[in-house]
């Protein structure tokens, strides 16, 4: 081994007491001390180890060694009492043990005699060794930390840990030597519990209690959405406020209109206070109608008119709109509140005198409710006033240096909330919004040149859409800033920035909905990480890491992010009870509330680093889903009896959603029906029957064996059927058994869209002199979507495709193979046959 990659030490201090204990033990190996002090041991590293699952852990002594190790079945822990020649197992439910399985879910306890180091080799006679397969991957590591009891100059004892530097930081060996040590001696008074013990050493307690507050203002300035907007139309009419398919509009002209629409919601009956929802599409209209009902003192409701019209029924009922806004009020029939259109709010032609408008809103007034995915199949409104929302839009226009020379592309639809952060932060600074229109939004060349004709300064968007359109950002040479949020920023596309773009910034932000958009944030720099964080908390937040006991946990332990200030929502529309459990009380924090955000996260000295989700929601191309509601949507229709859902890893990395079915539906129609009451991003690419859930000893659906199942599905290999499974016993001529999924007791019956092209997956050409051609499309194809082969007339779509993964097929047809395909077109005919005929057709 290289001396950079030589395993490094560093020491712990040792209190006196358990220096005196440890050396005792080491010195004697008396069972009764090694009994004593293992399980302090083994509760404390489990605890250290968090989400981490521990591969073995062995503590030797003189005389003994205890050893730990992982079970295969992760339902009972058992002690293994071992001699040199063989091994009892017996279970041991004992309270510690099953507050042991609460923890870390899975260990077998093993003891066994063995053959030990001497007594007086001051290295190993007493070693914690700790294996992990969270930590960064290096194959050729076995053990990345050990804590070894050694001997001091005075004759005594002292913990020291040796650490890969390959795998570990010495900032991460050094909190987790602290943390032992601090369990450890803990355990030398009399009658303490694992579970009561405070795990944070008192220097890294301090360290985090500065970090949770690291940027935090005590008294914000309390102001409104509109109140930096309508300054900026008092003082600057002139500047250009928003540029909407090459069309400028004023700040001027934005008030005029604004004001309109105001007046025009006042004469339809909106009062101050009210809600009135918009499904508008992005445009100018639907800017100026947002600011027109902010005008008129009410809060706005913005909905994606692409829902299906049952889901924007419910929102405006459950939000109990005033009134609904929109462009096409087709889809809107039968609606629970009056319609209004666009153009009949902003138009020049009015009737009677002008009603009056009512005072400007106030910080406590409410300024919108979004809608995001709920765990009970129906979607929930996050209710966000003015106060909460503006002090996170201060802190942005000075983070992200706004000012009237700021030319941001508005990306996100409006149902989004980062969409509120693009449009208050910019007007609010006399800047410019470009709307980038949706059906421009997955086209890398459009954009590009929509950045390139107006010198475009910002743009933000989520990590997996800015993988499809970073080469064309790069190209103009303008852009100052770029901001990915929404979904974790992997650490290659980080890179890949800085190789493009290396003189712009990249900023990582992080914050829920009910945190009002943003809770911290995080210069990306061009140094190789394993993961980037998400930073520290901005000016509004107080962001705290906690363990399943509501305390603090301390640098590299993996707890829930919880966030508290003046940011955050008022809670859930209509769901007191979910308010209730997820805005808790916190009388410390600033604001008497803390929210708890599900998301699993840890300290770092570069800020938090997020860790997934802690429940079963997930984030699908930057939108929040909770698989509750795809299996509520999916079980509602007919032939269902029952239904989960599965996130897995696609063929970019990216998440898919994948369907399970109980019942005699046909997957193919269930994907259909779907599609007409789910939002587009909540429709599982792959939809399979089986006979029955597979279930855990417990009696529970074995959600790790559909979560392999998933995967198999999404690489392949494909069957030969559509409604054919890979699995064993589904088809008499299938290969070779797959015991891993025999062992999962899953018997599929159908498989729509399985990973590879049923239909025609062999098929020839459609034009043999096209054929090279057809083959290379082909290739390309299945190579976007995960599968083994696509057929000349397989549906990209039917086949789980998406429309990021469509555009990221588009970009690699012109870069391979230089055919220029318009997404719109690909959209109408999404095959490799429609791709080669258009190929075709541009070169005659």
């Amino acid at each position: 081994m290289s001396s950079e990659n030589a395993p490094r030490t560093t020491p712990a201090p040792t209190p006196t007491p358990l220096r005196a204990r440890l050396t005792e033990a080491g010195r004697s190996g008396r069972a009764e001390l090694l009994e004593e002090l293992t399980p302090a041991a083994r509760q404390g590293l489990h605890r250290v180890a968090g989400d981490r699952p521990l591969e073995e852990l062995v503590v030797l002594t003189a005389a003994a060694a205890l050893v730990l190790r992982a079970a295969e079945d992760a339902t009972e822990p058992v002690l293994a009492v071992a001699g040199p020649r063989g091994t009892t197992v017996c279970p041991v439910p004992t309270p510690e043990d099953a507050a042991l399985r609460d923890l870390v879910l899975a260990v077998d306890t093993a003891l066994r005699r063995a053959d030990a180091p001497a007594a007086d080799d001051p290295a190993l006679p007493f070693a914690l060794l700790l294996r992990s397969d969270r930590l960064p991957p290096v194959p050729y590591a076995e053990t990345a930390l050990v804590v070894s009891l050694r001997q001091t100059s005075d004759g005594g004892r002292a913990l020291h840990a040796a650490f890969d530097t390959r795998r570990l930081d010495a900032w991460w060996a050094a909190v987790v030597l602290r943390s032992l040590v601090t369990v450890l001696a803990a355990f030398g008074e009399p009658g303490t519990a694992c579970a009561d013990v405070e795990l944070s050493a008192p220097d890294d307690r301090a360290q985090v209690a500065r970090w949770e507050r690291a940027g935090f203002v005590p008294e914000p300035s309390a102001g409104t959405l509109l109140e930096p907007v309508l300054e900026r139309m008092r003082t600057t009419p002139d500047a250009v406020a928003v540029i909407d398919r090459d069309e400028p509009v004023s700040y001027a002209e934005l008030a005029a209109g604004a004001e309109t629409v105001a007046r025009r919601l006042v004469e339809a009956g909106v009062r101050p206070g009210d809600r009135v929802a918009t499904a508008l599409p992005k445009s100018t209209a639907a800017v100026t109608v947002i600011l027109g009902i902010l005008r008129a003192a009410a809060a706005y409701v913005p909905l994606d008119p692409g829902l299906p019209p049952e889901r924007l029924r419910f929102i405006l009922d459950d939000a109990a709109c005033a009134a609904v806004v929109t462009g096409d009020p087709g889809p809107l029939a039968g609606s629970p509140v009056p319609v209004l259109t666009a153009d009949a709010l902003t138009g020049a032609t009015a009737t009677g005198a002008p009603a009056d408008l009512p005072a400007p809103p106030g910080p406590d007034d409410l300024a919108y409710v979004i809608y995001t995915s709920g765990s009970t199949g129906t979607p929930k409104g996050v209710a966000v006033r003015h106060s909460a929302i503006a002090g996170y839009l201060a802190w942005k226009r000075r983070y992200h240096a706004l000012d009237a020379e700021t030319r941001l592309v508005q990306v996100p639809s409006f149902s989004f909330d980062s969409s509120v952060s693009d449009l208050f932060s910019v007007l609010g600074a006399g800047g410019t919004l470009l709307l980038l229109p949706e059906s421009d939004r997955l086209v890398p060349q459009r954009v590009g040149n929509l950045v390139r004709r107006h010198r475009a300064t910002h743009i933000t968007l989520v990590p997996s859409l800015y993988r499809v359109l970073l080469e064309a950002l790069a190209a103009p040479g303008c852009l100052r800033l770029v901001t990915v949020a929404g979904e974790a920023c992997p650490a290659e596309l980080v890179a890949h920035h800085f190789r493009q773009l290396p003189g712009v910034r990249l900023v990582n932000e992080y914050g829920p909905t009910e945190n009002s958009v943003g809770a911290t944030a995080y210069d990306c720099t061009d140094e190789p990480r394993h993961g980037f964080p998400v930073g520290r908390p901005i000016d509004t937040t107080v962001l705290e890491v906690l363990d399943e006991r509501g305390r603090p946990l301390p640098p590299g332990f993996p707890g829930e992010i919880n966030l508290a200030g003046p940011a955050l929502a008022e809670g859930y529309v209509n769901d007191p009870d979910l308010t209730e459990r997820l805005f808790v009380k916190a009388p410390r924090l600033p604001g008497g509330r803390r929210y708890r955000t599900g998301d699993r996260g840890w300290w770092t000295p570069a800020g938090v680093e997020f860790l997934g989700r802690g429940d079963s929601q997930v984030k699908i191309r930057g939108h929040r889903v909770e698989l509750g509601d795809v299996e509520a949507g999916l079980c509602s229709l007919p032939g269902v009896a029952s239904a989960v859902a599965v996130a897995a890893p696609g063929a970019d990395g990216s998440l898919v959603l994948v369907g399970f079915l109980d019942g005699d539906a046909d997957p193919d129609e269930v994907r259909a029906q779907a599609r007409r009451i789910l939002p587009g991003h909540m429709v599982p690419a792959r939809v399979e029957r089986l006979d029955g859930m597979p279930l855990t000893r417990n009696g529970k659906v074995d959600r790790a064996a559909l979560a392999r199942r998933s995967e198999e599905l999404l690489r392949g290999p494909a069957p030969q059927d559509a409604h054919e499974s890979s699995l064993p016993g589904a088809q008499e001529a299938t290969d070779a058994p797959d015991a891993q999924a025999s062992a999962d007791g899953l018997a599929p019956q159908a498989s729509a869209d399985g990973p590879a092209a049923p239909a025609g997956a062999g098929d020839p050409a459609p034009d043999a002199a096209a054929g090279g051609l057809a083959t290379r499309v082909a290739g390309l194809f299945a190579e976007v979507l995960g599968v083994s082969a696509v057929g000349p007339q397989d549906d990209f779509f039917d086949l789980g495709g998406h429309s990021l993964a469509a555009a990221l097929l588009i970009v690699e047809l012109e870069n391979r193979f230089g055919l220029q395909v318009e997404l719109d077109d690909f959209f109408d005919e999404p095959t490799v046959a429609a791709v080669c005929r258009a190929a075709a057709a541009a070169r005659s």
